[in-house]
């Protein structure tokens, strides 16, 4: 009995092509763009929707004197909370996310960029609370173990397309 096997290599090569170039760090920076930053934007606007969530807890109430203060400016009063005139939510939300190639990887940076003026100050108060005015933190940025998970499961997900 003779048995020939002949092998077909192409699929094999087109894949691990694909997944050379996913691991590169372009193709990184291009899934941090395509699948995370997306996600972190959906993940910020909900944080400001529920006024918290598994990452900064629940924010704390207002102050009595920060609603009267908003009230005299025709603002709502307890809510919604680290929302007077959007400027702090849309640079969170809205404010986009830059990812880029770094080293053997890619980067994700988001927001895009730093915040300036009253928006930096609105956004310093926020993440670690003030001593004068006194406030406490009502963070805005952050990530958890979910957001981990998230990541490394999309990750999977991108490499699994590679070997289709």
């Amino acid at each position: 009995m003779y048995l020939e096997f002949s092998t077909d290599f192409h699929d094999t090569d087109l894949a691990l092509e694909r997944l050379v170039l996913l691991l590169a760090p372009q193709g990184m920076a291009s899934f941090l763009q395509l699948e995370i930053g997306p996600y972190l934007r959906e993940r910020a606007k909900q944080r400001f929707r529920d006024e918290g969530d598994d990452v900064t807890g629940d924010w704390a109430p207002l102050q009595e004197a920060t609603i009267n203060i908003r009230e005299s400016q025709n603002i709502p009063g307890e809510h919604p909370i680290n929302r007077r005139h959007g400027g702090l939510e849309n640079w969170v939300v809205d404010g986009g996310w830059n990812a880029y190639p770094a080293g053997f990887g890619g980067a994700l940076r988001y927001p895009a960029h730093e915040p300036s003026g009253k928006t930096r100050e609105k956004a310093i108060t926020a993440q670690s609370g003030s001593v004068s005015p006194a406030s406490v933190p009502r963070p805005v940025l952050g990530v958890n173990e979910k957001d981990l998970i998230f990541v490394a499961t999309a990750l999977a997900f991108s490499i699994h397309e590679a070997f289709q």
